[in-house]
């Protein structure tokens, strides 16, 4: 009678151990859950955290706002040494010196002329005395005029490479944006477009940067067209000035060009809101207080904000800015099969 009471207890024991394992297995919570869109698409898994888990991982939000962005394009260009335009200015200002001076033996010989003349006529002087008082107003009128034109054929030369704009500026003897680049207070940059392209009218302000980063490209302003293209692509050139930059002479860098056509609307992200996956995109959107859904951005560019997103993303949306690759972590840790965590 106790052998049999024993082994009844002993199997109810065993029968009833599994059950209890798989209903503490079940109680246990699960720390993401993730649900398919009713948009269908599998990319953006609905990831759940709770808020204290939300604070121990940094999450945080900002609302997309609707902005306009011109488009762009990008071209290439250097940082140019201005020595050659302070050459120029070295020997139009000398030309202009001497000029100043041809201009005054000039006046003085003409002065001379009148009043030689004047005592001729009264004939206080010789006739040879007027001639040789005419001779030396005629020579230096000559050298007055040869002067002018150095001054002119520096002028024009300096135009043939540099353009009307630059060449006024290093010809005058106080101008202030000479003194500016002259003075390393600004920097002169010479920006190569595209072949068969041109700086649309409108175009006053471009932005540069010598890493191509563009959320931190530094404001340049246009000077003048260049009068010579690029000889290897064929692209025009321009000149712009960049009060900001402090770059070594021969810097190559990137600039982005307004372009002409209608400014597109969509909202501005940070950086870090951005997260990549196999070679894609995403973003993730709080969706309610504990839940983040990812979705993958098809189309984005750079812009001074960080990224400028047109249409697949809607102003008001919250957007997490800080946390995104831990949410990243944490949801393709969730798709790992049990097995194989072990």
């Amino acid at each position: 009678m106790r052998i049999a009471l024993f082994l009844a207890g002993w199997l109810g024991f065993v029968s009833l151990t599994p059950t209890a394992a798989r209903a503490d297995d079940d109680d246990a919570p699960a720390s993401t859950d993730r649900t398919k869109p009713a948009d269908g698409n599998a990319a953006g898994d609905v990831l759940q955290l709770n808020s204290a888990a939300q604070k121990r991982a940094g999450i945080q939000t900002q609302t997309l706002v609707v902005v306009k962005q011109t488009p762009e394009f990008a071209a290439y260009g250097t940082v140019v040494n201005p020595e050659p335009l302070l050459s120029i200015r070295q020997q139009f200002l000398a030309a202009s010196a001497q000029q100043d001076s041809a201009q005054a033996r000039y006046s003085e010989a003409a002065q001379n002329l009148n009043r030689t003349r004047d005592l001729h006529q009264q004939d206080i002087v010789s006739t040879r005395r007027l001639q040789e008082q005419q001779a030396i107003w005629q020579a230096d009128k000559a050298n007055l005029a040869a002067n002018s034109y150095q001054q002119q054929l520096i002028a024009a030369n300096s135009r043939l490479v540099w353009g009307d704009t630059l060449s006024n500026w290093f010809t005058h003897a106080q101008d202030k944006n000479a003194m500016q680049l002259l003075e390393h207070r600004a920097q002169l940059l010479q920006i190569t477009l595209p072949a068969n392209s041109r700086l649309d009218p409108g175009v006053k302000l471009i932005h540069i940067h010598e890493r191509g980063q563009r959320q931190a490209a530094l404001p340049a302003a246009l000077i003048s067209a260049s009068p010579q293209v690029d000889p290897v692509s064929q692209g025009p050139r321009y000149f712009f000035k960049c009060a900001d930059c402090r770059l070594p002479f021969g810097t190559h860098i990137t600039a982005w060009i307004p372009e002409g056509g209608q400014a597109s609307s969509g909202v501005n992200i940070p950086q870090p809101a951005l997260v990549w996956h196999l070679g894609q995109a995403f973003v993730f959107i709080k969706t309610d207080a504990e839940h983040f859904s990812r979705r993958a951005l098809k189309q984005y560019s750079s812009n001074s904000q960080g990224y400028f997103v047109a249409g697949d993303l809607r102003p008001g949306e919250e957007i997490v800015t800080t946390g995104a690759q831990t949410l990243l972590s944490q949801q393709l840790k969730g798709l790992i099969p049990d097995e194989d965590k072990d």
